[in-house]
């Protein structure tokens, strides 16, 4: 569950909530390593829990489709496994697929405002929180983005986001908060979290959750493309994995 939501190429002008310009696209492979051996229980405690394991590299891209529109789509794929007390699963292939429209609301000389729609079509990997892997059907998401750029070198973003799920699984809220700091012309560092709440009552075999996660990177550009390296970690969740994670990221654009 490393995000990209909020992550900037090398100035606020490239974060999220800004569209990508017309005809002008980004392309973001990233390879993370997600490992946890504890999980949080109903009542917030970290208890031994088996392990969770993933390797994933994912493909994200955003395209400008006119000056207020753009595209996103994402594929990853993943070798993952889990093994809690006697069940053990273990799934290779896609995970859920991610197919968006974002759009410009407004635009003021330092702030921005976009709304995205997109829609999640499951796979054979990760696709509902808690669940065996490959479970889940297409889903639905509404998303607020908002951003504002701190100077000449700083910016910050919000995201906020309401997940639909078809079938008996549990729809879900989401927070996305990131904050970006210039360090050079070419260094950045991003501090970056990623939270989600179920927002229905348990039900048979669905557990209500939450999770949160913080994330934190540095990148380097490097003519065209960005190098970007960073980790996860899990402080704290309910009816949740302890994860944490380190990726490294190749941005291009196009």
């Amino acid at each position: 569950m490393a995000g990209l939501s909020g992550v900037v190429l090398t100035a606020p002008a490239h974060a999220g909530a800004w569209p990508q310009p017309r005809g002008e696209g980004l392309l973001i492979v990233t390879t993370l390593a997600d490992r946890a051996d504890r999980s949080y229980d109903a009542d917030r405690q970290s208890i031994d829990d088996g392990y969770f394991h993933k390797d994933e590299t994912a493909a994200y891209v955003e395209f400008g489709l006119t000056d207020v529109d753009t595209l996103v789509a994402r594929l990853a794929w993943q070798d993952v496994r889990r093994l809690r007390g006697p069940s053990y699963d273990h799934a290779q292939g896609l995970s859920a697929s991610e197919l968006g429209w974002r759009r410009l609301i407004w635009q003021g000389e330092r702030a921005v405002l976009s709304g995205q729609l997109t829609a999640l079509i499951p796979g054979q990997g990760e696709n509902v929180s808690n669940q065996a892997f490959g479970s889940g059907d297409m889903a639905g998401e509404v998303r607020a983005l908002a951003g504002r750029s701190l100077g000449q070198r700083g910016f910050a973003e919000a995201q906020l986001a309401w997940r639909w799920r078809e079938g008996p699984w549990l729809d879900e809220a989401r927070l996305d908060l990131t904050a970006g700091w210039q360090l050079t012309e070419s260094w950045q560092v991003l501090a970056q979290s990623f939270s989600v709440w179920s927002i229905e009552d348990d039900q048979p075999g669905l557990r209500s959750f939450d999770q949160h996660k913080l994330q934190l990177s540095l990148s380097r550009a490097i003519g065209r493309q960005t190098l970007q390296l960073g980790a996860s970690i899990t402080p704290s969740g309910r009816n949740a994995i302890e994860q944490e994670a380190v990726f490294l990221s190749v941005w291009r654009r196009f």
